[in-house]
């Protein structure tokens, strides 16, 4: 399983304008209505469902919000950046500013936690977000999560 199969170019939301958890969550979820992978109200309200129940900051600078959409046809992810550190977990000191968002049908639940455990063993990569926060737009994005996705078995 690898992470390009379900990463969407047109899911990319390179510089968030958004500076709290609810605002990053509905301006992803418009990027995801724009990308055609849902609607925004829906996409929104099943994120920050699963946001209250559990934030999903991981730490180094990274957040993977994720949630169960019906309608969709299978996972795909997304990746925003936030031009400056949100807080976005239960504490002041968890700044984030990379978001990987995993939107999943239902059904496709042993699926959907083998792309977070994927997800966060790429975050472990030394360098990993520093190169996503260097990387030159949309297809420079895509290329850095490829490239190390590819190291890992």
């Amino acid at each position: 399983m690898r992470l390009k199969e379900y990463l969407r170019e047109d899911f990319i939301v390179a510089r968030l304008t958004a500076r709290d958890v609810e605002s990053v969550l509905k301006e992803v979820a418009a990027k995801a209505e724009e990308a055609g992978v849902g609607p925004a109200d829906l996409v929104a309200e099943k994120l920050l469902e699963r946001e209250h129940v559990h934030p999903t900051v991981i730490g180094a600078g990274l957040a993977i919000p994720h949630a169960t959409v019906a309608g969709l046809d299978a996972p795909v992810i997304g990746v925003a950046f936030a031009r400056d550190p949100v807080r976005f977990g239960p504490s002041d000191d968890e700044a984030v500013r990379v978001f990987f968002v995993l939107l999943s049908p239902p059904g496709y639940e042993r699926q959907h936690v083998k792309l977070l455990a994927r997800i966060c063993r790429l975050a472990r990569h030394e360098d990993f977000i520093r190169r996503l926060e260097e990387a030159p737009g949309e297809a420079g994005i895509l290329e850095v999560i490829e490239t190390i996705d590819a190291q890992h078995i």
